[in-house]
């Protein structure tokens, strides 16, 4: 019985294996295999009943993308449910299944990227579990076949004859490594990583030109964000090509030249896009050995590009008129006018209450962003991993500001990997009121601990530096990057908005757990912490506390910690509401 587990656990990837009988398909989903499994045969796990879905679907060739769908949101909350022992084991190995049957049907190089990142966690959740190897072989076959990454390939079929040499998969990884091509695999040691600048310029052999691997968008209205991603760094140029008459405003569009790059086969060469903005994106060879990116807008004033690191990305931010505007203060005047008097009586309150609406001044609806996630683990100490703390935390504030009447949303709900710039973007498409980013902090000195909550702003402290340095996966020289992008946000950002509502997390924060526990308080502080960058709406970051910290950590395990750590975060917001809706109350 675990062999057909064993035998379903390896189906088609990419061409590698054979398309088995169904009746063997059937059998092989409903059966648990050894190791862990063998505790199974009397529990009832809550991965059971999405798995026999799956196999269902799976025996029909009309299987639709938003069927299999379904089956991964339902893995995903076993998974949640239960994320120890053999269901969480069996909950993630068929998530990563199904995210590759989704990817296997719809082509999407994202939803690839995703189910060999599934597998991977997988492997290092669960080495033990009987198909971690079929895991490895999944993982390696898809960055062989579909990723282009053929370092990550190599790692993979030899983990598999390294750990796993026992396996019946160690004779298939063995072939298959002799399928990677040479340039990946010269049996040459890696030189040691350059630093960042230094890699940009670094020469590169002929046949390792950099790869364009995915061209994603976000078209919200009066602006736009297009992120090109590639497996490693390259030099490129810019430029916006205006509309023919010359006038601001119009329709114009901006090209980027990846020098030395190619684009990895798939890439959608050509995307219509709706909603915004940005009406087409183009992708095509440059002589004489370059790959262009064209971006055509309906409206276009001003535009950004930035390049961010692990992994490489190329960010382009693209506003309208209508965008510029809402961020371009007023000129000065020689002579100011008279001051505006408001209405009187009754009429002054609605007058007051139309304004705080109008300027975006009210708190109805709030982004909660769990730090990390998927493949960036975050900090890590005394056995704990950032990304698993900041979604638990992510929920049980989720759930105290629901029972105060929010309406409150999430960048990610599960272990999913999502760019920094994503999360921003997102709250901008949803047009939430606030957007409150949780985090651990770390440190290497392990007697240091702390709660702090930071605002966007330049860093003033040394200390301030380092964190940032470490939230944004970059070097301390990166971030007088950083600030130099920093001073190009300052009108678009909500910087004393933001300033307020750290202020007052902080403090009610403090005062919500000294009760219990004692805490040292590190202060409300401001720092260029690109996840915030972009917001249109006030935001904040929370250090809940330092994971290389004995101490903190034992706290950050406890959920009646969290929990009033979510009180104090909950009352600070309630306490900016209450500023800026003051008015209403004159």
């Amino acid at each position: 019985m675990a062999k057909a587990e064993h035998e379903c656990a390896r189906r088609t990837v990419g061409g590698a294996f054979a398309v088995l009988p169904l009746v063997v398909l059937a059998l092989c989903l409903l059966l648990p295999g050894p190791g862990l499994a063998a505790r199974a045969k009397t529990v009832d796990n809550p991965a059971d009943a999405p798995v026999r879905r799956l196999q269902t679907l799976l025996t029909r060739k009309d299987t639709s993308v938003a069927a299999l769908r379904k089956v991964e949101a339902e893995l995903e909350r076993a998974r949640n449910a239960r994320p120890d022992g053999l269901n969480g084991a069996k909950a993630t190995f068929f998530l990563a299944r199904t995210q590759q049957e989704i990817a296997r049907r719809g082509g999407r190089q994202a939803d690839w990227a995703k189910a060999a990142d599934t597998f991977g966690a997988c492997v290092e959740r669960f080495p033990k579990y009987s198909l971690a190897p079929d895991a490895l072989l999944h993982r390696g076959t898809i960055r062989l076949e579909r990723l282009a990454d053929y370092d990550g390939a190599q790692a993979d079929f030899a983990a598999i004859q390294h750990n796993y040499p026992r396996s019946r998969h160690a004779a298939t990884a063995a072939k298959l490594l002799r399928r990677i091509p040479k340039s990946a695999s010269d049996g040459k040691k890696s030189a040691p990583t350059a630093p960042p600048d230094a890699q940009a310029d670094a020469p590169r052999a002929a046949d390792d030109k950099p790869v364009l691997l995915d061209v994603r968008q976000k078209n919200t209205g009066p602006s736009a964000r297009v992120v090109l991603d590639l497996d490693s760094r390259v030099k490129y140029r810019y430029q916006i090509l205006e509309h023919k008459s010359g006038k601001v405003g119009k329709a114009g569009r901006i090209y980027i030249d990846l020098l030395g790059a190619h684009p990895r086969p798939g890439v959608d060469d050509d995307v219509k896009v709706t909603g915004g903005i940005l009406r087409r994106i183009r992708v095509a060879p440059k002589e004489p050995d370059a790959t262009r990116v064209v971006m055509d807008f309906n409206e276009l004033k001003d535009y950004r590009v930035t390049a961010l690191d692990a992994p490489f990305r190329i960010v382009i931010d693209a506003f309208s008129t209508a965008a510029a505007k809402a961020a371009t203060p007023a000129p000065a005047q020689d002579d100011p006018p008279p001051p505006y008097t408001l209405p009187r009586g009754s009429n002054r309150k609605k007058f007051a209450a139309d304004l705080v609406e109008q300027l975006g001044l009210s708190v109805r609806t709030i982004m909660i962003d769990a730090g990390h996630g998927g493949k960036d683990p975050g900090a890590r100490g005394n056995g704990l991993q950032e990304k698993d703390v900041t979604l638990r935390m992510a929920f049980i504030l989720g759930k105290e500001l629901k029972q105060r009447g929010y309406r409150v949303l999430y960048t990610r709900t599960t272990d999913d990997f999502l760019a920094l710039e994503e999360r921003t973007a997102l709250a901008n498409a949803k047009k939430a009121d606030l957007f409150i980013s949780v985090h651990c902090n770390a440190n290497t000195d392990p007697g240091i601990h702390g709660l702090e909550t930071y605002s966007l702003n330049l860093a003033r402290t040394p200390d301030a530096v380092r964190v940032a340095a470490r939230e944004n996966a970059v070097t301390d020289k990166n971030i007088s990057d950083l600030q130099m992008i920093l001073t190009d946000l300052m009108l678009t950002s909500k910087i004393k908005e933001s300033v307020d509502l750290a202020r007052g997390v902080q403090r009610q924060s403090l005062a919500s757990l000294r009760g219990s526990w004692t805490v040292t308080d590190h202060g409300n502080r401001e720092a260029p912490f690109y996840v915030l960058m972009g917001a249109k709406m006030p935001s904040v970051l929370v250090e809940m506390g330092y994971i290389t910290n004995k101490t903190e950590a034992a706290r950050l395990k406890n959920n009646t910690y969290l929990r009033r750590l979510a009180d104090g975060i909950a009352d600070g917001i309630g306490e900016y509401k209450q500023q800026i809706e003051r008015y209403t109350r004159k």
